[in-house]
């Protein structure tokens, strides 16, 4: 028996010795080297942030990461956030400063040491995210050069937050297909509890003023969420930003991840710092969060009429009708689908799943498709229209299901994706058809196109969700 304990004694010791650290490398440069002073200077930052409460469910961070003395601050009104809030997984995405590669990095280390003590690497979650595209790939090079971007986050990340560990990502080509085969790779494996931060400074060493007129007119697109808008902006040279894959791949990701909400805390340069305005770096803190959206019998009212009268003039081949709708939950993007009926019968059903529009503008696109674009069945006919009923059903977000025993008949639609392959029914199709969770779950598979049993299958990913439904 004491053999035995030696060998284990010596087992666990020889993988303590093995495991590989990532030691920090502008501790003493960009942040304090001690400790102590290390500790101060981040609550310090973190006390002089107004409150600023954030009403609902934060899902990703845009962060500086220069120097403390020049960002911490601007750092602080985004950590700030997160202070009483617990993430189990924080990915941390960022642009690499000193290497250029094709392949977006993900690092071999074990955990990552700052002087505030080290902070574990999610390993599983990495060797799942490198199986999911072979643009994702295992390079520790990157993060033993890079001076600055992840590295800076962590003291913050120590200070706010408690066991957590993080997956650092480096992008070495800032190519949207980059972009987009990361944010594709992430939706499938976030789950609950995961914050995402973009590492990123904004202008470089312009005047104060066309600094500021850069930096605003970048995150302008950033905060309407106008991705396509961020892209041009940056590929005419309107605006600049270091991060800017990482900036694309959270606005890529956040909205499929629930986010309906984008918000800028705190914007500054470094020359509101040093009052040094001929050279200036500028910061960025910004929040993308989920918050509840509630429609009133008033605005269902009016998503009705606006249904209504859309399929109308298309199906007389006038121009479809414009709505200005006030500020509110119409407003909100969100996901909507639009269902037609005649005499009780299906006569059309289209929907976008993510919450890729404001509602107002999702359900008016979806009525259209509804009455004209559903492939299983002949578009509806002017003379037909009168006896045609419309139904909305505006979604929640979506959430990843931990577990079937979860789902709750009535309440809770399903989308699942597999491969290439997905599926949605609402809510309210259990319903109708008498189904139970098990029979649910098979036809959402069929709806995809797959097998009865595949929502079992380990690569499958199933979500839930809520909607909203009403009818004329």
């Amino acid at each position: 028996m004491k053999r035995f304990l030696f060998f284990a004694l010596l087992i666990l010791s020889l993988n303590c010795a093995f495991a590989e650290v990532r030691k920090p490398v502008v501790a003493g440069s960009f942040y304090p080297a001690n400790k102590d002073e290390l500790a101060y200077q981040v609550n310090k930052f973190l006390l002089n942030v107004p409150s600023q409460e954030i009403k609902g469910e934060i899902v990703a961070l845009v962060v500086p990461h220069a120097g403390y003395p020049f960002s911490g601050q601007v750092a602080a009104y985004a950590y700030k956030q997160l202070e009483g809030k617990s993430y189990e997984t924080i990915i941390l995405i960022g642009a690499s400063h000193r290497l250029a590669f094709d392949e977006i990095a993900v690092p071999a280390y074990d955990t990552f040491e700052t002087p505030l003590g080290r902070v574990p690497v999610d390993r599983d979650f990495i060797r799942k995210l490198t199986k999911l595209s072979d643009r994702i790939k295992v390079n520790n090079e990157p993060f033993k050069q890079e001076d600055n971007s992840l590295e800076v986050q962590l003291p913050f990340l120590q200070t706010v937050q408690k066991d957590f560990k993080i997956v650092p990502i480096f992008f070495g080509n800032v190519s949207l297909a980059n972009c987009q085969a990361l944010a594709y790779a992430l939706n499938l494996l976030i789950g609950e509890n995961t914050l995402i931060i973009a590492s990123s400074d904004w202008s470089h060493y312009y005047p104060y003023d066309l600094a500021r007129k850069l930096d605003n007119k970048g995150i302008e697109a950033v905060v309407n969420n106008d991705l396509e808008g961020y892209v041009k902006c940056l590929a005419e040279g309107e605006t600049e930003a270091c991060g800017a894959p990482a900036i694309i791949t959270t606005m890529m990701l956040a909205p499929a991840l629930g986010a309906n909400k984008v918000e800028l805390l705190k914007y500054a340069n470094s020359g509101d710092v040093t009052d040094d305005r001929s050279r200036v770096v500028g910061y960025a803190a910004i929040v993308f969060y989920h918050q509840e959206l509630f429609l009133s019998a008033a605005d269902k009212k009016e998503l009705l009429r606006i249904a209504r009268r859309t399929i109308e003039s298309r199906l007389a081949g006038k121009k479809i009708p414009q709505f200005k709708p006030a500020e509110g939950a119409l407003t909100e993007n969100r996901g909507a689908f639009v269902t037609l009926s005649e005499e009780g019968k299906l006569r059309g059903c289209i929907g976008y799943i993510q919450p890729v529009k404001p509602l107002y503008l999702a359900v008016q696109e979806m009525a259209v498709e509804a009455a004209t674009g559903d492939p299983r069945f002949d578009p509806v006919k002017r003379s037909e229209f009168k006896n045609i009923k419309i139904e909305i059903s505006a979604l929640s977000r979506l959430k990843k299901l931990k577990d079937v025993a979860e789902i709750e008949i009535g309440r809770d639609g399903l989308f699942i994706v597999k491969g290439n392959n997905s599926g949605l029914l609402l809510p309210q199709v259990a319903v109708e058809w008498g189904w139970g969770r098990e029979e649910f779950l098979k036809q959402v598979c069929v709806k995809a196109g797959l097998p009865e049993d595949a929502w079992q299958a380990k690569d499958a990913v199933l979500y839930h969700f809520t909607a909203d439904v009403f009818h004329e």
